[in-house]
C-alpha cells in the first residue's frame, strides 16, 4: 500500500532531476551514475510518452526506468524506517529473528527488543534518532553550571543559527556569539557564530547583545 501511494521506506539509489525548459531546447540526459534497467533512448521514448520534449535530464546514483517515471510526478518521497522485533526474550527468539533478516535483507535496519525485560531499549532509543537524523542539542543559560536536561531536537547539519531560530526568533536578530561544549571539539567551551554546525549531544551557552 505505501508503494501505491509513492512512499518508500528503502532510501533510494539514486536521484532523477527533470528541468523542463522552453520551446526548442530539446532533451538533453546527462547520466551521472548507472542506469539499471534501461537506455538513454528508453528514456527519451519515456518523456515524449509524457508529453516532455524540452528538458534537462540529470541522473545520479544507480536509476531504474521507473525511478525516471516517478520523478516526472515528483511525488515519491522517502521516509526512513526501522524495523522493531519485540519479545527477544522469548525461547525461539533468535531464531525467528534470522528468518526476519533474511527477508529484510538488509534493506531496513532491526533491533531485537523485550519490552517486558525493558532489554534493548535504550539502543532503540538511539537507532530512532539515528534513522530519522535527527540530534539533540542541549542548552544552558549563562551562569548556570548545568545544561537543561531536556535538549532541543534538529535535524542532522542543523546550525547553531537553527537552535536559536527554534528557541526565539529574536535570539538571531540579538545574536552575539555562542559558546558549544563537545568531546568532539579541541578544547571545550569553545566561542562560535550562527554558521557552525552542530552534532548530537551538543551544550550550547547562547550570549546576546
Amino acid at each position: 500500500e505505501l508503494e501505491k501511494a509513492r512512499i518508500l521506506l528503502s532510501k533510494p539509489r539514486g536521484r532523477v532531476d527533470i528541468d523542463r525548459r522552453y520551446a526548442g531546447t530539446a532533451l538533453r540526459i546527462l547520466v551521472v551514475g548507472k542506469l539499471l534497467d534501461c537506455t538513454i533512448k528508453d528514456i527519451e521514448n519515456l518523456l515524449r510518452s509524457y508529453k516532455i520534449t524540452d528538458a534537462i535530464v540529470k541522473v545520479t546514483g544507480q536509476v531504474t526506468l521507473d525511478d525516471i517515471e516517478d520523478s516526472i510526478f515528483e511525488s515519491t518521497v522517502y521516509k526512513p524506517a526501522l524495523v522493531v522485533a519485540n519479545k527477544f526474550d522469548h525461547s525461539i527468539a533468535r531464531r525467528n529473528l534470522k528468518y526476519l533478516e533474511s527477508y529484510v535483507a538488509g534493506k531496513l535496519p532491526i533491533i531485537a527488543v523485550s519490552c517486558e525485560q525493558r532489554q534493548g531499549l535504550e539502543k532503540l532509543g538511539e537507532l530512532l534518532f539515528e534513522t530519522m537524523s535527527i540530534i539533540r542539542i542541549y542548552t544552558k543559560e549563562p551562569g548556570n553550571r548545568e545544561p537543561s536536561p531536556k535538549p532541543f531536537t534538529l535535524k542532522r547539519g542543523s546550525t547553531l543559527q537553527d537552535l536559536a531560530k527554534s528557541i526565539h526568533g529574536e535570539f538571531v536578530k540579538d545574536f552575539a556569539f555562542a559558546r558549544v561544549w563537545a568531546r568532539r571539539l579541541p578544547f571545550s567551551p569553545q566561542k562560535v557564530g550562527l554558521n557552525f554546525v552542530l552534532e548530537d549531544e551538543d551544550v550550547v551557552e547562547i550570549h546576546t547583545k
